[in-house]
């Protein structure tokens, strides 16, 4: 059996954990509710590729790139700029604009949708060519689900988004925000299922406090860690706390 390639998460004590990182052009779903650390957690895998040489495109459908890119400096002891300027990462925004559908009939709907899952792809292949990216994080995936009202036609959506980029030959990190109210970890329901992996971020209460945690609740082709893993956000990035 042919060895399985694997990449660097970037995460401190993370690749132990999936026998070695990720595997190389595999669509990992990252979900947590809001303040987990999902975008520290997205912007460290893609600038691990960076110093490795693996360039890299940011997709933000919600906020914008340069926020990020000042929130990031802000927690990291890294400088994203420093990696665009080198032409090793390319931040786009992908903010979609959601009609109101008012007066649509259902093919009309269908037919946007297409568009908008076409065009979405088209201009992510369009600057991964551009600098041939080897990953790709889309943050988040959430706003996309909402935009799609329809089960059906989110259900194919969200399979013709993760097909594409797998055909793109890149490793794909995807984020959503899990509802408070919610048990479902994306807005969907689906999208949980049809990634190659799941990495569900939380706060959970430690001796009256809360604390962050990881849990690795899929990933194919890998052997990974069952165990809810402590970490915490430093300046040298996220980094897992192995417990004595």
């Amino acid at each position: 059996m042919a060895e399985v390639e694997r990449i660097k998460t970037g995460v401190i004590g993370l690749d132990d954990k999936l026998e070695g990182g990720f595997v190389r052009g595999s669509v990992i779903y990252l979900a947590g509710k809001t303040g987990t650390g999902k975008t520290s957690f997205a912007a460290q895998f893609i600038y691990a590729g960076c110093i490795r040489g693996e360039s890299g495109i940011y997709v933000t459908t919600e906020e914008r790139g340069e926020d990020i890119k000042a929130d990031i400096k802000s927690v990291f002891d890294i400088d994203l700029e420093v990696l665009e300027n080198k032409g090793l990462l390319r931040f786009v925004s992908l903010r979609p604009s959601i009609p109101s559908f008012r007066g649509f009939t259902q093919e009309d709907i269908a037919s946007i949708t297409k568009l908008y899952v076409f065009d979405f792809m088209n201009k992510i292949e369009q600057e991964v060519k551009t600098i041939n990216a080897k990953r790709v994080v889309v943050d988040s995936i959430s706003i996309i689900e909402s935009f799609i009202k329809d089960d059906y036609l989110k259900k194919v959506s969200l399979i013709q988004i993760i097909n594409r980029l797998k055909e793109l030959n890149v490793t794909a990190l995807i984020t959503g925000t899990i509802k408070e109210d919610s048990e479902a970890l994306s807005e969907s329901g689906i999208i949980e299922f049809l990634a190659d992996g799941v990495i569900k971020l939380d706060f959970v209460p430690v001796a009256e406090e809360f604390k962050r945690t990881l849990t690795i609740r899929k990933m194919r082709r890998t052997d990974h860690s069952v165990y809810i893993h402590p970490f915490e956000i430093t300046k040298k990035g996220i980094r897992i706390i192995e417990i004595e």
